[in-house]
């Protein structure tokens, strides 16, 4: 059945108005554009889901508001989302020209649209990173060298666009060394913040920044980047930073006088001829009076340490206090600046203070400020190609030491010369470049189709017998039978794992699933609040996988791998939700146990439906008896797990999540064969337990 729309908005609708943007059904934003399209709504209230990408025949665009929020609160509009919303005015084929206005609202005036509609566009950045799946899917294709994956490292953007960066920081290094008489101290030191600015935002982008390559770190350091290379920006933000700074010092000069008078009080002889009521009361206010100051300094000071300046001279001290041997041109600058002050209140050596910055920021001109490291075409170096040809072989001798790629024969000793080796794909391997996902070999490590078989991640096991675990008799029992067989740790708990996941319910496969490849929501619930919503068996899942992903981790770091590359990602607050659908509660109760909205929810669960496809999609592979054999190889997905997988696909597939893509019709002939199969397995693992 269909979800019908809520009658405030029908009304809306009769009128000729509707509203577009991601928190509504896709069904409902379809039909809002249907009837746009048709010219039967005249009006419609949209966010950038409608700026892109849609062919609208709008004739006029209003701009309500010039910010939006993001990771640092309210910001401006960037120029390239201005221009794509104003260029929706005008039908093509109907209108020669169409009409953008662009409103004024309290905090944005005619200043900032001129200012956004005048700056440049910013370059195209280039958001390729070597993955898992492309590295096997490279090595199948060239046959098991390396020759097709090198050539396109080589030839890809993201290379060319590492060379250009190089080439800036030189130019941009040679010009602060040689230095200019024409500048101010001044000046010459906010160059070189600036500089030390976006050397390190390009270092937290290309992820080899040593404090960090998270996004949040990136937001701040390009909004430090952008105010320091606009004038404009530059001055607003420090006309704001002085009236916070004034404020707090007649704030603190306020409290200063209150304590002294509540000082003299308490010095005061009290009057016998008077009541000592009167003495009491006086002081009980001056108390009151401090208490209410004490805040009021309190907020100036929050004010004053969040503010931008204050960011910029946290990050130039951290900079400065790494290079203890002042060669850096960010030392040099600020020594030469406080030399230059007649009377500098700053001794050689000591932090930079947001209020130092601010004198200098005052003192230099800012008409002439712009970005210092601009983007010029230039050729590859061979230090970036290197650069990123390293990161596809740590891809490489990962994937080996899971057992998805081994090495011939002919190759030699394993690992002397990877670029030499010829490898070949195993059936774990070819599941692993059969997922579009973002670390699919964390997918199958979380499923218990891959594991540590070179037991690389040997180190862990000393921190892991100090970890207290919840089992039961049978569990202790089990454990003590485990410790004596030759079975490598790493492929004991895939193998627990994988026993734990064939247990599963459809509908709590889809939980699990769904805690791999959703991503956290904001204001979603503390992991701990999401981990006490899931059932036992999902709980002693997670607990299992825990286990995989510290091994997985700890490999891909001594491999040297990017953390943006080997993200694991193990998030639990939509595994309550999908779990429910998937066991076929109605829309209104998946939101009211989600608390999203709508759109947000059909999202989760859509990306929940489209990882179970992926993995009830990959090859049928005959499941493994537990003999106590050493595997040397990745199993590959279970084809419990992965009958499971399509269960529970086929389970979410209603409206309003539902996909129209059905699964292979060669692949559903292996579904008995596969339940078969499954059987003889369970029958012949239990006669190896009977004969343990």
């Amino acid at each position: 059945p269909e979800i019908a729309f809520e009658d405030n908005t029908v009304e809306q609708l009769l009128c000729g108005v509707g509203s577009h943007h991601a928190g509504i059904l896709p069904a409902h934003k379809a039909f809002v554009e249907s009837l746009f399209r048709v010219e039967l709504m005249k009006a419609v209230f949209a966010t950038e889901t409608l700026a892109a990408g849609i062919n609208m025949p709008a004739r006029t665009t209003v701009i309500c508001s010039l910010a939006k929020r993001g990771d640092l609160g309210m910001e401006l509009l960037e120029t390239h989302n201005l221009l794509q919303m104003a260029g929706r005015a005008g039908r093509r084929g109907m209108d020669t020209q169409g009409a953008c206005v662009i409103s004024a609202t309290a905090f944005e005036g005619p200043e900032d649209a001129i200012t956004i509609l005048t700056n440049e566009i910013k370059p195209v950045v280039s958001q390729f990173s070597p993955s898992y799946a492309l590295a096997v899917n490279l090595i199948d294709r060239g046959g098991g060298k390396l020759d097709v994956a090198k050539n396109m490292v080589e030839k890809s953007f993201a290379v060319w666009e590492s060379q250009q960066r190089e080439e800036d920081l030189r130019v941009a290094l040679e010009a602060l060394d040689s230095g200019d008489d024409d500048l101010l101290p001044e000046e010459q030191f906010l160059n070189a913040l600036q500089f030390t600015l976006e050397k390190e935002l390009m270092e937290a982008r290309d992820g080899t920044s040593p404090t960090g390559t998270s996004q949040s770190k990136i937001s701040k350091l390009a909004t430090l980047v952008d105010v320091l290379a606009d004038g404009k920006k530059l001055k607003k933000i420090s006309k704001r930073f002085s009236g916070a700074a004034q404020i707090l010092d007649l704030e603190q000069t306020t409290l200063k006088y209150l304590e002294r008078e509540l000082q003299e009080i308490d010095e005061l002889e009290p009057d016998p001829e008077l009541p000592p009521e009167l003495f009491d009361s006086d002081r009980k206010e001056f108390i009151a009076e401090i208490k209410t100051q004490r805040r009021r300094v309190m907020k100036g000071e929050r004010e004053v340490n969040n503010s931008i300046l204050s960011a910029m001279a946290k990050v130039a001290n951290n900079r400065m206090r790494d290079e203890t041997d002042g060669s850096d041109p960010l030392s040099k600058a600020l020594l030469a600046v406080r030399l230059h002050g007649e009377e500098s209140t700053f001794p050689d050596g000591a932090p930079l203070e947001p209020g130092e910055l601010n004198a200098y920021i005052k003192t230099s001109p800012k008409s002439k400020r712009r970005p210092l490291l601009d983007q010029t075409t230039s050729a590859p170096s061979e230090d970036n190609e290197n650069d990123s040809w390293n990161q596809m072989l740590a891809l490489l001798k990962i994937l080996e030491a899971y057992g998805c790629l081994i090495t011939g024969p002919e190759s030699g000793e394993s690992g002397s010369n990877p670029e030499s080796d010829l490898y070949t794909v195993t059936s774990g391997g070819g599941h692993v470049g059969g997922l579009g996902m973002d670390n699919s070999l964390w997918q199958l490590c979380a499923l218990g189709a891959a594991w540590d078989v070179a037991y690389e991640s040997a180190e862990l096991d000393n921190f892991q017998e100090d970890l207290e675990y919840l089992v039961t008799d049978d569990d202790l029992i089990d454990q003590e039978k485990e410790d004596i067989s030759d079975i490598p740790k790493p492929q004991k708990e895939a193998e627990n794992l994988v026993d734990y996941l064939c247990q599963m319910e459809p509908s709590e496969m889809a939980g699990y699933v769904s805690c791999l490849v959703v991503d956290a929501q904001r204001g979603a619930d503390s992991a701990l609040e999401s981990f006490q919503k899931l059932t036992n068996l999902q709980q002693r899942v997670v607990q299992g996988a825990l286990l995989s992903l510290e091994r997985l981790v700890e490999v891909q770091r001594k491999s040297g791998l990017d953390d943006s590359i080997g993200k694991c990602q193990l998030e639990l607050s939509s595994c309550d939700v999908v779990t429910a659908w998937a066991s076929g509660c109605s829309w209104n109760e998946a939101l009211a146990i989600s608390g999203a909205a709508p759109g947000d929810l059909v999202r989760t669960l859509s990306r929940a439906l489209d990882g179970l496809r992926q993995l009830g999609n990959l090859p049928y592979l005959p499941a493994r008896g537990l003999d106590g054999t050493v595997h040397l190889e990745a199993s590959g997905i279970h084809p419990k797990i992965r009958s499971l997988c399509r269960e529970a696909a086929n389970e979410m597939d209603r409206y309003p999540v539902k996909d129209m893509l059905p699964f292979d019709e060669a692949e559903l002939d292996n579904t008995e064969e596969s339940d078969e199969d499954e059987k003889d397995d369970i029958i012949e693992e239990e006669e190896v337990d009977e004969r343990t």
